[in-house]
């Protein structure tokens, strides 16, 4: 088999002129002449007997090959850096940014509460948090780790299981006064339910507004008071007297609030949290000590 023998430093130029898509606009970025960055990719195409760029009046264009070579480079470069973090993280205390998305709801209610004593622990790691109920591509730079339910069409994410969620259903006792106390289901069809984001769109938590169809034949859906894709939210109008929502009974705000709990026989269903990264991020030290806190907590917690 033929060796692969090739200047890392000019497969480093092809990739910035790749990225940048001219040489032009690439000597600018390495204070290189762009005669000898034009030297350089020809060098590299003559040894790889490839050629990568196709010339154009107005820049380059990767050739198959080329794209090829590129996706490679990009990977290995990520790779490097990962190694880097992994590395550095051994011989120093942990530091760098996390990255985490959650939804906002738990952003709020749990991290925000939490990452203080975290970041007490870990002083010289810094955290970013993106509250949504997208998930994000954790393969990308989108995220280095999400807080969500199970993530089932990918087998190359590790995913550990941090804590459940049990929905029940809520109200204020002003509101259970102006409109009457469900005695059961069908009594839901007479009152002001509200709804976690549109019921009709799909989204990871569609299961919270499972009493829109509790009691109903297959097909039929209660039309919702108010809808708002915030847990927080809910809770707040459920307060207000402005109908009856599904919350978690593990809802911090719950404790001390006037709330009553709703046809509390009625079970409603679970959301399992997941602690999410990618693979390839199994050793960086620092993702992994936020799962270990993250699951420290819900243990001794919930």
């Amino acid at each position: 088999m033929e060796k692969f023998n090739v200047d890392w430093d000019k497969l480093r130029i092809f990739y910035q002129i790749a990225q940048v898509g001219s040489f032009n606009a690439a000597s600018d970025v390495l204070n290189i002449s762009q005669p000898a960055l034009s030297r350089s990719v020809s060098i590299l195409e003559n040894q790889i007997g490839i050629r990568l760029f196709e010339r154009l009046p107005r820049g380059l264009a990767l050739t198959r090959q080329g794209e090829v070579l590129f996706e490679t480079i990009e990977k290995m470069s990520s790779e490097l850096s990962l190694a880097k973090i992994s590395l550095d993280e051994e011989e120093n205390e942990p530091l760098g940014t996390i990255r985490i998305a959650a939804t906002s709801t738990f952003a709020t209610l749990y991290l925000s509460i939490l990452m203080p004593e975290f970041l007490k622990k870990y002083p010289k790691i810094q955290l970013a948090i993106f509250g949504s109920d997208v998930i994000p591509n954790l393969h990308s730079d989108q995220a280095d780790a999400a807080i969500s339910p199970f993530i089932a069409s990918d087998d190359s994410l590790l995913q550990t299981y941090i804590t459940t969620f049990h929905l029940k259903l809520y109200a204020s006792k002003e509101y259970l006064k102006t409109f009457g106390i469900p005695q059961n289901i069908s009594d839901l069809n007479n009152h002001r339910l509200l709804a976690y984001g549109d019921p009709k769109t799909v989204h990871p938590f569609n299961q919270a507004n499972w009493h829109l169809t509790l009691g109903l034949e297959k097909g039929e859906v209660r039309e919702p008071y108010i809808m708002i894709n915030s847990a927080i939210g809910l809770f707040n109008l459920a307060e207000a007297g402005m109908g009856i929502a599904p919350l978690s009974k593990e809802h911090p705000q719950l404790d001390g609030s006037s709330l009553l709990e709703v046809l509390p026989e009625e079970n409603g269903p679970t959301i399992d949290a997941y602690y999410i990264y990618s693979a390839r991020n199994k050793k960086i030290k620092r993702i992994e000590l936020l799962k270990t806190f993250l699951l420290n907590h819900f243990k001794n917690n919930l």
